[in-house]
């Protein structure tokens, strides 16, 4: 018989399964939300497998780790108040969207609910962390494409949403004839803080700049983070020098008051660049990077420093991205816009040719006066030296075959080329490495080629240079040194190597006091390792007669001959090639 109080044990089972706290505990490991537990540090005490499956590791792996390593913010992380701090002045809860770290690198965007727990004394004893994922009604996750737009460090746009916010302003700007300012900021001493303070800290902090600087930012401007710690603001409508100098100054006195770091106060400041739209620039590209030289200055100057476009820079660089442009355009339609000249090289005891070098002429208008050389640098940079290579060859081959073809005195002469650096290098943008294009030109025989190698590209990996020139030698094709004297060169190397000739700038005998004997210790060198010097940029009298006592036999420059076209090189030869002895 039963006591009064007793229960019969099927009830008393389900009396314990009913319990508060077992409810609770089974709410919490049954939950679908990720539900952590940190104590007063922010270090995790309890997770549950919901949480688990969105972190991707298991409870082993999170168990202890501050909760700041799980997640990073869209907006800057409230810290949990210090000892000191009541309750009643700070939040006790509120709600975030951030991104989750996963194991495998990705982030997984949720929202986060933070709920502080308090001891009896009202205290803060921890939190209790929610991270619920974006899910449709049917439970499917949603489309995440609109993270790609924003920093998740700081929740502002990114690159790619500053670029089409650009885009649309300069547009605007355009059609109603206003001006934009561009102000490219950058943390002063930021790296050696991150360091000193730890990268989670230190994301932490950068939190806190975007907030104060968004703070001063005008509702219809733009501030994006570009990375690190580089900001960009787009001031719109009133973007005059005068309104960019208020806001800038504004900037700066947010960053005044000190950041703390645990026990730490952290003093910041900004170096600012400002670019103007017409004035320092007008497109895109052009306008960042006048703000982004101009915020260099502003660093020279000293830290937390405000400086504008040099207007003298702003012409050089407008000038560097319309060529890079023009050049990018015409390589990849090159039959349209080069043709290939050549320039005679002579004997210059018997001032008869003794060959050619093919040389790039660029049809364009305003630049076909200027050398190659003035713009096979910035080919170089671009990474289009070896589509051009590649096209050059190709012509002097077909110019080649054709002299073959009409019984051509000028199919008697070697031919030389330039070969870009980017030439010698294994990993070409096609996985197809020089030796191998070759091989599938139609022609029957190099022979006739010499390529030209830069001194600068033995400069940088001689193995792989002699491996490649090796190779192009088993093809029948000479070898020669560019641009001898102007870059140093290992002559042990250069002892080793396939090269029959080199040039010598001739233009060294007046950049040096000793010049003259610069150029023939050259000469006398290479002779001595069985390599024909050739002295190239002879264009005047006066740089001839420098040249008169020099060992060298061959010369080239426009002194004798300029590059020509292939049908005016023809008749010229007719006409001035004298007989031989």
């Amino acid at each position: 018989m039963n006591h009064h109080g007793n229960r019969p044990p099927g009830k008393q089972a389900q009396s314990l399964a009913q319990h508060p706290a077992r409810l609770v505990k089974d709410a919490f490991e049954q939950s679908q939300t990720g539900m952590v537990i940190t104590d007063a540090e922010g270090r995790i005490t309890m997770v549950n497998d919901a949480f688990c499956r969105i972190a991707g590791s298991d409870r082993a792996e999170t168990t202890g780790w501050p909760i700041e390593h799980f997640f990073v913010s869209l907006r800057p992380f409230s810290r949990l108040p210090g000892a000191g701090d009541s309750a009643q002045t700070t939040a006790l809860s509120w709600q975030q969207e951030v991104l989750c770290r996963q194991n495998n690198g990705e982030s997984v965007p949720v929202l986060m609910l933070v709920d502080t727990l308090l001891d009896e004394r009202s205290k803060p004893r921890g939190r209790l962390y929610s991270f619920v994922r974006f899910t449709t009604p049917g439970g499917e996750l949603l489309d995440d494409q609109h993270w790609i737009h924003i920093d998740p460090m700081t929740g502002l746009p990114n690159w790619l949403l500053l670029r089409d916010r650009l885009d649309h302003a300069l547009a605007q700007a355009e059609r109603e004839d206003t001006t934009l300012a561009l102000l490219f900021i950058d943390v002063d001493r930021f790296k050696s803080i991150n360091d000193a303070v730890g990268h989670i800290e230190g994301d932490r902090i950068l939190g806190e700049i975007a907030r104060r600087l968004q703070q001063e930012v005008r509702s219809k401007d733009t501030l994006a983070r570009l990375g690190s710690d580089q900001f960009v603001v787009l001031l719109e409508k009133d973007g005059t020098a005068e309104a960019a100098q208020v806001v800038a100054e504004r900037l700066q006195e947010a960053l005044e008051p000190p950041f703390t770091s645990e026990d730490r106060y952290l003093l910041l400041t900004a170096s600012i660049g400002v670019a103007l739209y017409p004035g320092d620039a007008e497109d895109v590209e052009t306008l960042i990077q006048a703000a982004r030289s101009a915020m260099f200055m502003a660093r020279k100057k000293g830290p937390g420093r405000l400086a504008f476009v040099d207007h003298r820079l702003t012409s050089r660089l407008k000038e560097k991205y319309r060529l890079e442009s023009q050049l990018s355009e015409a390589i990849h339609l090159p039959d349209r816009h080069f043709a290939l000249h050549y320039q005679p090289e002579f004997d210059r005891n018997s001032l008869r040719c003794t060959g050619l070098e093919g040389m790039l002429h660029w049809k364009h208008p305003e630049r076909w006066q200027q050398p190659p050389n003035h713009y096979l640098d910035v080919i170089a940079r671009l990474g289009l030296g070896v589509r051009l290579n590649r096209w050059l060859i190709q012509a002097v081959i077909a110019d080649h075959r054709q002299w073959s073809d009409d019984a051509s005195p000028l199919a008697q002469l070697p031919i030389s080329l330039h070969l870009c650096e980017a030439h010698l290098a294994q990993d070409t943008f096609d996985s197809r490495p020089l030796d191998h294009f070759l091989r599938h030109l139609d022609t029957t025989s190099f022979e006739w080629l010499t390529l030209k190698v830069p001194a600068q590209g033995l400069g940088n990996d001689l193995d792989m240079a002699a491996h490649m020139l090796k190779r192009l030698e088993q093809l029948g094709i000479r070898l020669a040194v560019e641009e001898l004297g102007s870059t140093p060169v290992d002559l042990a190397w250069l002892s080793r190597l396939p090269f029959h000739k080199a040039t010598v700038d001739a233009r060294l005998a007046r950049a040096h006091r000793d010049g003259r004997r610069l150029v023939e210790a050259s000469c006398r060198m290479l002779n001595s390792l069985g390599i024909e010097p050739v002295i190239v940029s002879v264009d005047d009298e006066t740089v001839a007669t420098d040249m008169e006592a020099t060992s060298a036999r061959l010369v080239q420059g426009n002194l004798y001959c300029p590059a020509m076209s292939a049908k005016a090189l023809a008749a010229w030869l007719t006409e001035h090639q004298p007989p031989e002895e």
